[in-house]
């Protein structure tokens, strides 16, 4: 017997790794992007469960909201999680929460900070903590399309244990273990307006670790597109994907995500 349940709207996603996903929506090419709007709300969650040897549950959620300031500039908050379990064992626990303020696309040049929180516990990411900011450059800006580079840096805390180390790597001492370092962080995004109902987004980051493991970056790319259904609803298609050559614990250095779903824009 299997039964799924929609929580907030439903959403089909396959998802076959980890969420990485931290484009906004406010940075997509839409009529919100910009906009003169105070507030703006978007939610993307999913909830399902299947009765098969236990009871599996699977939670999505990804809320985004954008507050627009007097000074032309923009504070977005964002949460974004995944949580599969059975019965009381946790498959899957990971997700982020972030915090930004950057210019609204009004200046050519701006300042823009941020901190975000992290965890996965698929890959025995207990938490990874940072704070940064970038300059921001806008390269190109016009009614369907724009382009914009930054430069940069974060301080970025990191704790990890061993529970996504391959069971065939011997690990000696298994306690979790703590890194801080800086990271000098270069990005790029791209946003095109491909028609009053499709928009496609992508970006760039490429973070290298300011020590003597300099040419060890993390570059993460992403890749978005959008179709309008209605004012308030639009479905999307994601893909991304992360190559760290600087991890703390001797997991994979690769991981890819796709999905595609709905989302609810207020």
């Amino acid at each position: 017997m299997k039964t799924k349940n929609g929580l907030l709207i439903l959403i089909f996603t396959t998802v076959t790794t980890a969420i990485n996903a931290q484009i906004l929506n406010i940075d997509r090419e839409i009529n919100n992007d910009s906009s003169l709007k105070k507030w703006n709300l978007s939610i993307s969650a999913n909830y399902s469960s299947d009765k098969l040897k236990g009871n599996l549950n699977d939670i999505s959620t990804r809320i985004e909201i954008d507050k627009r300031l007097k000074n032309n500039y923009v504070l977005i908050a964002q949460f974004n999680s995944d949580a599969t379990f059975i019965n009381k064992t946790i498959l899957q626990n990971e997700g982020y929460s972030q915090f930004r303020i950057r210019d609204n696309d009004n200046r050519k040049n701006s300042v823009e900070g941020f901190i975000q929180y992290q965890w996965n516990g698929t890959l025995g990411m207990l938490y990874r903590q940072i704070v940064g900011s970038n300059y921001r450059l806008r390269i190109l800006e016009k009614n369907n399309m724009d382009c914009y580079i930054g430069l940069g840096g974060f301080y970025e805390i990191e704790k990890w244990n061993f529970d996504g180390v391959d069971s065939s790597i011997q690990v000696i001492n298994s306690d979790p273990i703590t890194r801080k370092l800086y990271r000098l962080n270069h990005y790029w995004k791209f946003a095109y307006k491909l028609s009053d109902k499709i928009d496609i987004s992508t970006v760039s980051y490429f973070q290298f670790p300011i020590n003597k493991e300099f040419l060890n970056l993390r570059w993460y790319l992403e890749f978005n597109t959008n179709l309008n259904i209605s004012k308030k609803l639009s479905c999307f298609i994601h893909w991304d994907h992360i190559i760290d050559n600087y991890r703390v614990v001797p997991i994979s250095n690769y991981y890819y995500t796709f999905n595609y779903g709905l989302t609810l824009n207020l």
